[in-house]
């Protein structure tokens, strides 16, 4: 008689794991958006929309995101200017609703290449996803 082999709870967990970012990957723009950018992680995949839609130098803007992925825990989200070697003056405020949510009072207060980065952790660990943009 063959035996058959069990497979425990630490299996089906690393099951979930690789379907979940399996998922992440093909990850489709929200129904209800017109327009917006994508950024696809190992984990995770943003779809991300700035408000107004052109960011604006020296002004405030705000962004609503929808992650695809495993569950979430925090999403953190900041700017960088690679060349400059510094970030925003304002420190944003950021809303999450399972996986959709807001940031507000973000600032590119200069010109310049920017780096639009979204720090995600969940369950599953931790990923930054970045967007790099020039702003003139």
């Amino acid at each position: 008689m063959a035996r058959r082999r069990q497979r425990g709870p630490a299996f089906a967990a690393a099951l979930a794991l690789v379907l979940a970012a399996a998922g992440a990957n093909a990850c489709e723009r929200p129904q209800d958006w017109t327009g917006g950018s994508k950024i696809a992680g190992k984990t995770w995949t943003v779809w991300w929309q700035s408000a107004p839609a052109a960011i604006p130098v020296g002004a405030h803007f705000s962004l609503r995101f929808r992650l695809c992925g495993p569950p979430v825990r925090q999403v953190k989200v900041r700017g960088w200017m690679p060349d400059h070697r510094h970030g925003m003056n304002y420190r944003p405020g950021v809303t999450l609703a399972g996986r959709s949510g807001t940031a507000a009072g973000l600032m590119f207060h200069m010109p310049g290449r920017w780096q639009l980065i979204f720090d995600i952790a969940g369950a599953a660990g931790r990923e930054k996803l970045t967007a790099e943009m020039v702003l003139e």
